[in-house]
C-alpha cells in the first residue's frame, strides 16, 4: 500500500512540475465523475480509482484511438490505472462487467504548456507565507482542500464553500517546504504545487 501511494506521489509531482494536470475518476456505479464528458489536455494525466466490490475493468469502446488505452485484465477495490492522454480525440470507456459503468474523456489541444488554471482554479501567492488564495469562477460548493507533504502524508484538510476559499485559507501553521494542494469539487480533483516560505 505504501509504495501505490508512493509512486502516485511521485507522478503527480512530475506532474505537477510539468504543468500537466491529473485527473481522477472514482471508478464506480453513481459517480459523479462520470455524469458528464471529462475534458483534459494533450500531455494530461487520467486516473481510475477502482471502487466496486467487484473486480472490474476498462475497456476501450471507441475507434481509432490508440490500442494502449484501456486495461483489460480485472482490478479489485482500492486499485488505480492511470493512462497519459498523448492523442486528442473521444475517448470512451466501460466495465465488461458491468455496462452501465461507462464514461468519455475528451482530449484537446494543450492550450498552454504552462497554464496551472485551465479550468478555473488558481492558488496565489505561491510561493507562499501565511495565507493562499483560490480563485473559482465556477463557484461550485462544497470544496475539499487536501495538503500533502513530499513524503505524501496528509498534513491539512479544509471543507469551505467557494466564497470562503476565495477570502483564503491560514497556512502558516505549515512548516516551509513544497507541498501538493489537492482541490475535489466533488466531481473533479486537481492538484497543483505549493511552495511555502
Amino acid at each position: 500500500m505504501k509504495f501505490t501511494w508512493l509512486y502516485i506521489f511521485i507522478f503527480i509531482v512530475a506532474a505537477s512540475i510539468s504543468a500537466q494536470e491529473t485527473h481522477i475518476i472514482d471508478w464506480k456505479s453513481g459517480s459523479k465523475s462520470l455524469q458528464s464528458t471529462l475534458e483534459v489536455e494533450v500531455g494530461d494525466t487520467v486516473q481510475w480509482v477502482f471502487g466496486e466490490s467487484l473486480p472490474q475493468n476498462v475497456i476501450n469502446t471507441s475507434f481509432g484511438t490508440p490500442s494502449s488505452f484501456g486495461l483489460r485484465k480485472f482490478q479489485t477495490k482500492g486499485s488505480i490505472y492511470e493512462y497519459v492522454f498523448d492523442k486528442k480525440g473521444i475517448y470512451t470507456f466501460e466495465s465488461s462487467s458491468k455496462k452501465g459503468l461507462k464514461g468519455a474523456i475528451k482530449v484537446t489541444d494543450s492550450k498552454s504548456f504552462f497554464t496551472k488554471d485551465k479550468e478555473g482554479y488558481k492558488i496565489y501567492p505561491n510561493p507562499v507565507k501565511d495565507r493562499i488564495f483560490f480563485e473559482n469562477p465556477a463557484e461550485s460548493d462544497p470544496l475539499e482542500i487536501t495538503f500533502y507533504d513530499v513524503l505524501g502524508k496528509q498534513v491539512k484538510r479544509n471543507l469551505m464553500s467557494s466564497s470562503m476559499a476565495q477570502n483564503g485559507m491560514d497556512v502558516s501553521e505549515l512548516k516551509r517546504g513544497v507541498y501538493l494542494v489537492q482541490i475535489d469539487n466533488g466531481i473533479r480533483s486537481f492538484t497543483q504545487k505549493l511552495v511555502k516560505n
